[in-house]
């Protein structure tokens, strides 16, 4: 389970309290927001958007441009990951509440934050020990029956072999890299057909995505590349990150079962 009460703790601004437009307008373009709750004696009486303030007068209280918050834009701190990414398909951003309080704004940008992205790490981790245990039970001979470079084979055998000297060995697949344990999985029927995949291709399709996605979280890039969306976006969007998360998910649950 994925608790989103990380993200209020580590990365939303705190309700902004009533005041002028103008200071509101600065205090969110100084911080890098583009909403915030407002509040009025501890309670939230709604929540502006950047946006609606370019050409408000400066002079305006806040409470005067203020939007409801009403429940299609309300999301639960204990939402799991995958309700938080449909939720911000739908939306770029959502009141956080729970326990009859406010507690901040969630945007897509907040998927790249460290909850996120720990969660992620600790779920694609989880699923390369998987990888490594199907391989040995369904391809042990994968040296010999898969197509993998000479060179990559070669530092497999290499970190193996200082392993070894150093009483520290396991068998040659745990010296694999992720992008060689999906170049298996997805060519052995056995290997791919636990995963729950349909074939090779679908197999090899969607595990390339988590692959890559595997990739920016090992190095602390962007999990989400982009905040728009549509299809001929570049980069990872909030709907491909959606379907890889899902790939993962299902991985792990066709593995355990």
């Amino acid at each position: 389970m994925y608790d989103i009460n990380y993200f209020h703790l580590f990365l939303v601004p705190k309700g902004h309290r009533v005041e002028a437009v103008s200071t509101t307008r600065q205090w969110l373009r100084t911080n890098g927001y583009d909403v915030a709750p407002v509040v009025e004696d501890e309670t939230p009486i709604g929540y502006v958007d950047l946006a609606d303030l370019t050409d408000a007068p400066s002079d305006d209280p806040i409470a005067d441009h203020a939007r409801p918050i009403s429940l299609d834009r309300t999301i639960s701190v204990d939402a799991t990951l995958d309700e938080v990414l449909s939720a911000l398909y739908e939306a770029q951003f959502y009141v956080l509440g729970g326990q009859n309080r406010v507690t901040g704004i969630l945007t897509r940008a907040d998927v790249n934050k460290p909850p996120a992205t720990i969660h992620l790490f600790d779920r694609i981790s989880l699923l390369e020990e998987r990888f490594r245990r199907l391989v040995e039970t369904h391809a042990p001979d994968w040296t010999e029956t898969v197509a993998i470079d000479d060179d990559v084979v070669d530092d497999i055998e290499d970190r193996h072999r200082e392993a070894r000297e150093a009483n520290l060995e396991l068998s040659e697949i745990h010296y694999a890299q992720f992008s060689t344990l999906v170049r298996i999985v997805a060519d052995v029927e056995a290997c791919w057909d636990a995963c729950g995949f349909s074939s090779a291709h679908r197999a090899g399709s969607r595990l390339d995505d988590l692959c890559g996605l595997r990739n920016a979280v090992a190095h602390s890039n962007r999990v989400l590349e982009t905040t728009n969306d549509g299809l001929l976006e570049a980069g990872r969007t909030i709907g491909t990150l959606q379907q890889t998360y899902r790939t993962l998910e299902s991985c792990l649950a066709a593995l355990d079962n």
